[in-house]
């Protein structure tokens, strides 16, 4: 039960079943229901199909796989539903002895193995992250020798950036050992299978050292238990709460898909949507800012062939001309909107790397830019000159 705590300090494992969405927990909270599941008795693992063959010298069969198909709108609703029901099945079967492994194959849509757009190939990333808290014991029941399975995750989850990698192995390795710990299967199989999977390579030797690096952990955990109990009833009596808030970075972009047809129609009903619903209130503005993302789907070419497109020129201009203040609920964060957008309404040309503007073009759309930011600024009460300024910085920063 100890190593509960080390998965929520890797991946934030949540136990709620109820919710097909990520919520936000305090410690307390999560700290509470790990106390209650020490309460309970530990059931004996079951005697599986896989241990009665090995009795009688038998070859094991591989279970059957089951498949899970990612789509668009699951990662729109953070939908885990049907992930949640597929684990609990898998976990039904183990638990009867009927299934002796995981099997558990990942798959994207169509349209997603289609989609080129790097910030929903985040998302991507981000919903495997999040199917791996929501369902416990997911990381371990996945089938890391299927080929398509492995390569989604090593594309989409796996950090790029090496330094990074090694954290993120002892991480998931932990939801491993955790999920065989209590299933009693062999940890270091599938802890071998996962590594391999993602394109590592681990010996006997490492894995001694992480369960020694686990046991430690463990017994360094269970020594302050006491202390965290006392402190959380010493915070309950006063009447506080321990809040630590966890937020999905990807929590508060609102993402939105242009379709070409959209684009030649200059259809820009999506962003009115949004912007309808967004101006009906100063509160919901100030919640928006900075948020908003969108991109284009059904061109070729290079983004700056986009750019150049008289549709997409035509698309951007109507949008901009409408809603000036488009620029105050831009996210910059991952894609440089702010200059996206300019590219397509300003005229421009590609040097290098950089975006070149029309000077005369550029100062004009500036001051009607601004304009626009002043009176939204004046609307949600913030200072007119900073939300300028802040415009300023990402277009010219």
């Amino acid at each position: 039960m100890v190593r509960q705590f080390l998965r929520r300090m890797f991946a934030g494992r949540k136990n709620d079943k109820e919710h097909e969405t990520m919520s936000e927990h305090s410690e307390a909270e999560s700290y509470e229901e790990d106390m209650e599941a020490t309460k309970e008795e530990e059931p004996e693992p079951a005697f599986t199909f896989e241990t009665a063959a090995k009795s009688e010298n038998l070859e094991v069969p591989r279970a059957e796989p089951r498949m899970y198909v990612i789509t668009r709108d699951k990662i729109e609703h953070h939908s885990y539903r049907e992930m949640m029901n597929l684990v609990e099945e898998i976990l039904e079967q183990v638990e009867l002895g009927l299934r002796s492994e995981g099997r558990l194959q990942l798959r994207l849509s169509r349209e997603l193995a289609e989609e080129t757009d790097e910030f929903f190939a985040k998302r991507i990333g981000k919903y495997i992250e999040g199917a791996e808290r929501e369902t416990y014991d997911a990381t371990a029941f996945f089938d890391w020798q299927d080929e398509e399975t492995a390569r989604i995750y090593r594309t989409y989850v796996l950090p790029a950036h090496p330094e990074k990698q090694q954290t993120f192995l002892q991480g998931r390795l932990v939801m491993i050992y955790d999920t065989c710990d209590a299933l009693a299967w062999d940890a270091r199989r599938i802890g071998k299978a996962f590594a391999e999977a993602i394109h590592w390579k681990l010996t006997e030797e490492d894995f001694s050292h992480f369960e020694k690096w686990m046991d430690a952990i463990s017994q360094s955990l269970q020594g302050e238990e006491n202390e965290l109990i006392a402190e959380q009833q010493e915070h309950e009596a006063s009447g506080q709460q321990l809040k630590e808030e966890k937020e999905d970075e990807f929590a508060r972009i609102t993402p939105i898909q242009v379709s070409r047809g959209e684009v030649e129609s200059e259809d820009i009903a999506k962003l009115t949507t949004f912007f309808d619903h967004t101006l009906s209130d100063p509160e919901q503005i100030l919640e928006k800012k900075g948020g908003l993302v969108f991109s284009f789907y059904g061109f070729s070419g290079e983004l700056e062939d986009v750019m150049g497109d008289e549709a997409v020129n035509a698309w951007a201009s109507r949008l901009v001309e409408q809603y000036p203040y488009v620029f105050y609920f831009l996210n910059d964060q991952y894609v440089p909107m702010t200059r996206f957008v300019t590219s397509m309404v300003v005229k421009s040309r590609v040097e290098g790397d950089e975006v070149v503007y029309d000077e005369q073009e550029l100062e004009e759309f500036v001051k009607f830019i601004s304009g626009a930011l002043a009176r939204v600024a004046e609307w949600t009460g913030e200072d007119p000159r900073q939300v300028i300024e802040e415009f300023e910085r990402k277009l010219f920063g």
